[in-house]
């Protein structure tokens, strides 16, 4: 309620958007005091009435995604800037510390003045104001306010923590303890900078990933939400086997061939051509076809291939060549290919389902010419 009254004075183009939980008594109380407030300055009230039986789990992380979801909604539908949020100096401390407690490992310590959440921009413009100065404000303004009873609970981390330890603290101590918050987001900087300059590159010799200092750091940002015992396990893995693969549906991290690669996990890849009219010289995203080219890229069609298709490999592929019928695995395996290009190397399969070119390898047993009319080549 300070920081709407605040605003509006200042003459800021602003609109309100409050969230009814009905999780206590005097919800419906708040929810009528910010509405009151809007219609008497004439200030845009957005609600978001919430079904108190909706929530499963954890009942603040639920609601805290609800909010802001609600909040980017209302931003997107009325072309706003932004949401100010008005997070103040205590809850500052009272994040830090939570955040010690947890020992989590964080993006940033305490709060950020501003940030970006559900692709919003959030700015918190109270962070040096205390409890104290705001209800002050608060009482010397004439600005309506409640007061949330679940506050006086110690149900919560956050309010044990406020009641413990916050509220007890001088104004010299909190001064210190937001002195060391400064530094160690100065220090997260400079590891974050680091970090970024060595993830320009991909490609990396196991020596040169391992020496990093900042090693955990980079796994971490490259595999997020793993726990430190997960990380230890990935670096462990990486020092001791001579192959290894960590990594989720999105990213891949690999030690192989005596190096430390990582890359987004592509998508499977498939596309098909009715008959040979259909075949155009073309730059696909992984691989392109051409009139000329290797012999070991070459094929030539013939009249029931069709449909034909040209798909990324996949485990189990195989082709029927003069000496037999070699693993396309083996291929890679024999020539050292990295795991990043096998997942999205170019095999052409026939209407019956046959494999008839592998590019590097060359063609099958019974579509080899000495003049191929097909050239696939692999990037």
């Amino acid at each position: 309620m300070a920081l709407l009254d605040m605003a509006r004075r200042k003459g800021i183009y602003i609109e309100a958007a409050h969230v009814n939980y009905h999780q206590r008594n005097t919800a419906d109380r708040d929810e009528k005091l910010v509405r009151d407030y809007c219609r008497k300055y004439d200030i845009p009230f957005h609600l978001l009435d919430s079904d108190p039986d909706s929530y499963k789990g954890n009942f603040q992380a639920n609601a805290r995604e609800e909010r802001y979801r609600f909040f980017a909604g209302v931003c997107a539908e009325r072309r706003l800037d932004g949401v100010l949020i008005a997070h103040q100096k205590d809850d500052l401390i009272e994040t830090y510390l939570m955040q010690k407690e947890r020992k989590l490992g964080v993006g940033r310590y305490g709060l950020a003045e501003s940030n970006e959440i559900c692709k919003v921009k959030v700015i918190r413009p109270l962070l040096k104001w205390n409890r104290k100065d705001i209800l002050d404000y608060c009482q010397e303004n004439a600005v309506p306010y409640g007061i949330d009873e679940s506050n006086l609970s110690d149900a919560y981390t956050r309010n044990r923590i406020r009641h413990e330890t916050v509220e007890k603290m001088s104004d010299a101590e909190k001064e210190e303890i937001l002195e060391e918050i400064a530094k160690k987001n100065e220090e997260k900087a400079r590891v974050e900078e680091a970090v970024s300059l060595f993830l320009e590159k991909d490609v990396y010799q196991t020596d040169e990933f391992l020496s990093f200092p900042y090693v955990k750091t980079v796994v971490r940002k490259l595999l997020p939400a793993k726990s430190k015992t997960f990380i230890e396990e990935t670096l462990r893995q990486i020092r001791e086997s001579d192959r290894c693969r960590i990594g989720n549906e999105d990213m891949i991290l690999v030690k192989e061939y005596g190096t430390v690669s990582f890359f987004k996990v592509p998508e499977p890849y498939s596309y098909s051509f009715a008959s040979p009219e259909e075949i155009k010289e073309k730059d696909f995203p992984y691989f392109k076809i051409r009139k000329t080219g290797n012999s070991n890229q070459a094929v030539t069609l013939l009249e029931d291939d069709f449909p034909l298709t040209i798909r990324s490999f996949r485990q189990g592929d195989a082709i029927r060549m003069r000496y037999g019928t070699k693993k396309i695995r083996r291929f890679f395996i024999d020539r050292k290919i990295p795991l990043r290009k096998r997942m999205i190397w170019p095999v052409v399969v026939n209407g019956k389902g046959e494999i008839i070119l592998m590019p590097g390898i060359g063609c099958d047993l019974n579509h080899y010419s000495e003049k191929p009319d097909l050239f696939v080549i692999e990037y």
